[in-house]
């Protein structure tokens, strides 16, 4: 790799060609939430006892990957290659994740400046906006994965709450029964309420949900024990009532006396298979719960955070970019195994233009047949693969690994056993 000469001086960056393909050295990030095992068994390697809880491929500034050139390790930042305005991560959740929004463009751009006029540093614990991008998302499941995203209708959460613990959160039922209109207020509420307030409600759930758990009745919507005669849709709010149950005792264990909590009880309860994805647009709330993913994302840093976590909480902001429209009536995007494309390729199709996701099992030779002359990021998360241009070099990756292709327009030889994850950005971004 040779240095680029521009005018008025010596640009000391590394220079990477046209077509190259790069292994990339992941940031790993730790957190409370992350998992001693996860990320190792991906890897096959022991576990180190250290919560890993993501691990980042990318140009963000703040947390760069490495390029891993011939001559060494070299940061994004330090070399031309251009920079992908995407991020790959692979999470790991062993506890749940903080109870969350995302910002759209509008006001990620609008609060990033504010922060900068006031000097707010970058990388501070009160930062809420790291970057001036929004944040859409495509969570893709490796393992078996729990998460809350959106909220459910009015009338659906009032009947599993009401199932769950009818004598202990009448307040918060009449709210419900407001309907759809009201689902702002209710969440405003519940994040703002006394202690005491607070207390009061998390007993009462956790009481009903250990309940259930131990195997009790569970309540219909009107109060009545289901023994006394199950009514139309009993058995299936039944049903739903036990998984919460399971949910919501995860959830106050791990963040006890937490308001966000009874936030996180009014969304969606979705249990993705490996294979199975799920799309989050911004002002979605959503709470990933536990297991093994591979995150795609627009290359941003911003989350605004309501609860259920040890780092800074803006409830005013969180509920000011919530988009508190039942998950029904909101795109959350593709959730299923991908729609087929050519060479074997699953492409996810998704409501944004920040990025394309395709996915292939590989079993043998293939080719990366690129459409665009933007880089892009393969991500290697089961098997061991070589990737390599014609004119750019291979390389080897191993479950957990990933690689850099450099923009250009030349075919990418595959080969080995192993499912590979692929982004690059979309047409328009």
């Amino acid at each position: 790799m040779s240095t680029v000469q521009q005018r008025g001086g010596t640009d000391l960056r590394v220079h990477v060609p046209a077509d190259a393909v790069i292994g990339l050295e992941g940031v790993v990030v730790s957190a409370d939430w992350g998992s001693t095992l996860l990320l190792a068994d991906l890897r096959g390697e022991r576990p180190t006892g250290r919560r890993e809880a993501e691990v980042w491929f990318g140009a963000h500034e703040l947390q760069p990957s490495r390029l891993l050139l011939h001559t060494g390790a070299v940061s994004f930042v330090d070399t031309d290659a251009p920079r992908p305005t995407f991020l790959v991560k692979l999470l790991a959740a062993a506890a749940p994740l903080s109870l969350q929004v995302h910002p759209n463009r509008t006001d990620a751009a609008a609060g990033f400046a504010a922060e900068e006029a006031r000097g707010v540093a970058r990388d501070a614990p009160e930062r809420r906006y790291r970057d001036a991008s929004d944040k859409p998302e495509l969570l893709r499941a490796l393992t078996p994965m729990r998460l809350l995203c959106g909220l459910r209708p009015a009338s659906r959460s009032r009947a599993l709450l009401a199932a769950l613990a009818p004598d202990g959160l009448g307040d918060v039922l009449s709210m419900l029964a407001r309907g759809d209109a009201g689902l702002p207020d209710v969440v405003r509420e519940l994040l703002g309420a006394t202690p005491t307030r607070t207390a009061a409600r998390l007993l009462a759930l956790a009481d009903g949900a250990a309940r259930v758990v131990s195997g009790g009745v569970v309540a219909d919507a009107t109060g009545d024990a289901e023994s006394a005669g199950p009514g139309p849709g009993a058995a299936t709010v039944a049903a739903e009532t036990a998984r919460l149950a399971e949910v919501v005792l995860t959830l106050i264990r791990a963040m006890p006396g937490d308001a966000g909590v009874l936030v996180a009880v009014l969304l969606d309860v979705i249990d993705l298979e490996p294979g199975e994805a799920i799309f989050v647009d911004p002002g979605v709330p959503h709470a990933y719960v536990s297991g093994l993913g591979v995150e795609v994302m627009a290359s941003s840093d911003n989350v605004l955070r309501g609860g259920m976590t040890s780092k800074h909480v803006d409830v005013d902001e969180f509920l000011r970019v919530l988009d508190a429209k039942p998950r029904a009536s909101v795109r959350v995007g593709a959730l299923g195994r991908g729609r087929s494309a050519q060479g074997g390729w699953r492409r996810f199709v998704v409501p944004t233009s920040a990025f394309v996701v395709d996915e292939i099992e590989l079993d043998g030779p293939s080719l990366l047949e690129r459409t665009g002359a933007g880089p892009s990021i393969v991500l290697c998360a089961r098997g061991q693969v070589e990737i390599g241009s014609f004119v750019g070099g291979t390389v080897r990756l191993r479950a957990g690994q990933a690689c850099y292709v450099a923009p250009g327009l030349a075919p990418v030889r595959l080969s080995g056993t192993g499912l590979l994850v692929h982004v690059r950005a979309g047409i328009d971004a």
